[in-house]
Order: C-alpha cells, then structure tokens, then sequence
C-alpha cells in the first residue's frame, strides 16, 4: 500500500549525508520528486556545491544569503530559491535563528550534491 500522508513533526530528524553541510531534515522520495523539510542550524550553511538534479527552496524562517553561479542574494520567509540543474551555489544563514526551510528535488540524484573541491580532484 501507498503511503499518502507524512508528518514532519512524528518522522524525526536525519542528517544529511554530505561533506559540506550539517543540514538535518526529514524527506519523503517519490517517483520522480523528493520533498523535504530542512534545516540549517544558525551560524551554518551549505559550502560550495552542485548537482546534475534541479532545486526549489521556499524559506519557512531565517534567513540566508544565498549565492548561485554568482548571483547572490538575501532571502527570508515566503521566498522561493530556484537552483538550476548543475549549479554552482552557497548559502550562509544570517542570524541567530535556524533556517528552516521546504525543497524538492527530481529523483535523477538525490538529496545531496557534490562539494565544489571534490569536483576538482
């Protein structure tokens, strides 16, 4: 049987598996879109990183300053960041709050992306 229903609330919370993030959140995987409910801790963000799958982030709280392939940016609740396929992108949170915040993402690859200096070696 299909599950149709999650609470973010009741799934708990997994680290991300990746070098250039402390990101924790909880993610359903569909067929062809991840969703998720994420967060930054505050005084943290994501390093320099990119993925051959494309990203849509909505801020929830906190906020962040967000750079992408150069185009940098200060974003807040009810934002949306769109991160194209391939990317080049950072982010820093600002403030003493977590960034809390929704994405998806195609299933092409995952959750996580490749850090930029892994990407050189």
């Amino acid at each position: 049987m299909v599950q149709h229903f999650y609470d973010t609330n009741e799934m708990g919370e997994t680290e991300t598996p990746s070098t250039y993030t402390k990101t924790r959140g909880a993610w359903v995987e569909g067929e062809r879109v991840l969703f998720a409910k994420m967060t930054h801790p505050a005084g943290s963000g994501a390093g320099a990183h990119s993925h051959p799958n494309e990203q849509f982030i909505m801020i929830l709280s906190g906020s962040a300053l967000f750079n992408i392939e150069g185009d940098e940016k200060k974003v807040g609740p009810g934002e949306i960041v769109h991160i194209p396929a391939n990317a080049v992108h950072h982010n820093k949170v600002l403030g003493d709050e977590n960034l809390v915040f929704a994405t998806a993402k195609d299933t092409s690859w995952g959750l996580t992306g490749i850090a930029v200096e892994d990407q050189n070696d």
